[in-house]
């Protein structure tokens, strides 16, 4: 979910080798560049899709082993990068991105098989777009619980209980990010994913 320009679904191909890669932009305007990066770099087997998270939620509900999220949201880390974020801090900014957040993250859990995982990451630092909306992902969807991931423990964050990860620009980790990974603990068989593209 929300693959441009691609550098994540990239990453993700290369390492884990999937039977698919399924990249979804909902914003038109940047599908040129997610397609022109996955060629240019030919990774295949993939498909691109164009469409808002809800529909694939109804479409191709727990067919997925893995489902990233690179939530659209305030982009605060630009501002590590020297690049102007204009109204990063503003509460009604930070609310709106947060609540389309939490949309996207319920629409994705949906897609995510029995056993399979959910990567929620943002480039931004507000709590509100981080661990509050984890922990919403974790009341709605009681089965999904985070996983402790162990090279990333020393940047857990205080904030919360739940392993969220807060990757900082002051340790030279890039312009900064968050992320949590789910699980989806249900028991079950994983969809067989249907052509629909």
């Amino acid at each position: 979910m929300c693959a441009a320009p691609a550098g994540k679904s990239i990453f993700a191909w290369k390492t884990l080798n999937p039977e698919l890669l399924l990249c979804n932009e909902a914003i038109g305007k940047r599908m040129g560049m997610l397609i022109s990066n996955l060629r240019r770099c030919q990774i295949q087997p993939s498909a691109t899709a164009n469409v808002d998270s809800k529909i694939l939620a109804e479409e191709i509900p727990q067919t997925a082993n893995l489902v990233i999220v690179d939530a659209h949201c305030t982009d605060q880390s630009l501002l590590a990068k020297g690049d102007k974020a204009p109204g990063c801090f503003h509460h009604v900014t930070i609310n709106s991105n947060a609540n389309r957040q939490k949309r996207i993250l319920a629409n994705s859990a949906k897609i995510v098989a029995p056993q399979g995982y959910l990567a929620y990451m943002t480039c931004t630092y507000s709590t509100e777009e981080n661990e509050q909306v984890s922990e919403s992902v974790l009341s709605k969807f009681p089965e999904f619980q985070p996983v402790t991931v162990p090279h990333l423990e020393k940047y857990r964050s205080h904030l919360r209980e739940i392993p969220c990860y807060r990757m900082c620009p002051q340790v030279r980790l890039g312009a900064g990010a968050v992320t949590v990974l789910f699980q989806n603990t249900s028991d079950g068989e994983r969809n067989q994913l249907q052509q629909i593209f």
